[in-house]
């Protein structure tokens, strides 16, 4: 691991273990080993520290991993319900923290960066774009279920895209809010429920 990534993640650490995101430079120093000049070789400012760690554990958490649901075969329904299997997935695991050892639930780590997150340029026109390349991509599966009469075709493929993405949105929401157990396991519970609303009947 490099000093630039230590720096980091000794930091994030620090945040976790106080509950707080404001962590002092003589606190990051302390922690990682390395002077607040040392530190400041490869940070400018404590602000600086704040943004990169916002960007790696927080805005990068929000992406998709689009080029693995791509890989994703099968019929509509097997296609609708794998991708979202896999975005769960994606979202429980959180991204790898390598200086903390015990499992984190990174709930905790959202919870904490989420303050900085609204402050991070542009954050919510990111998040934005996030959901509407996952919409793009339902709509992909949906119109390609219609046309092959497995998908109801009175609904626009695109309504039925944003219905998906409220759906994750509120498993999401209440994962993250009131700490369900799996978010995989919600989805299962309503996943053919779902389905009947928009399967293909003649």
């Amino acid at each position: 691991m490099n000093t630039k990534q230590l720096i980091l993640e000794k930091t994030l650490k620090l945040m976790i273990e106080k509950q707080n995101s404001l962590i002092s430079i003589r606190e990051i120093s302390t922690a990682t080993g390395i002077t607040t000049g040392g530190i400041y070789h490869y940070f400018s400012s404590k602000e600086d520290i704040y943004n990169e760690i916002t960007e790696r554990y927080f805005i990068n958490y929000l992406k998709f991993n689009i080029d693995n649901l791509q890989q994703i075969k099968g019929n509509a329904k097997e296609k609708i319900h794998d991708v979202m299997v896999e975005i769960f997935k994606q979202k429980q695991i959180g991204i790898k923290v390598e200086t903390i050892e015990e499992e984190i639930d990174y709930r905790i780590i959202s919870l904490i960066l989420t303050p900085n997150g609204f402050r991070y340029e542009n954050s919510i026109e990111i998040y934005q774009s996030f959901l509407k390349e996952l919409k793009e991509f339902f709509t992909q599966i949906i119109m390609e279920g219609q046309q092959n009469c497995e998908i109801r075709q009175d609904l626009l493929a695109i309504d039925i895209a944003e219905s998906l993405i409220l759906m994750y949105m509120g498993i999401q929401y209440n994962w993250e809010l009131y700490w369900i157990d799996d978010m995989i396991s919600t989805f299962e519970d309503i996943f053919d429920l779902e389905w009947e609303k928009i399967i293909f009947r003649e």
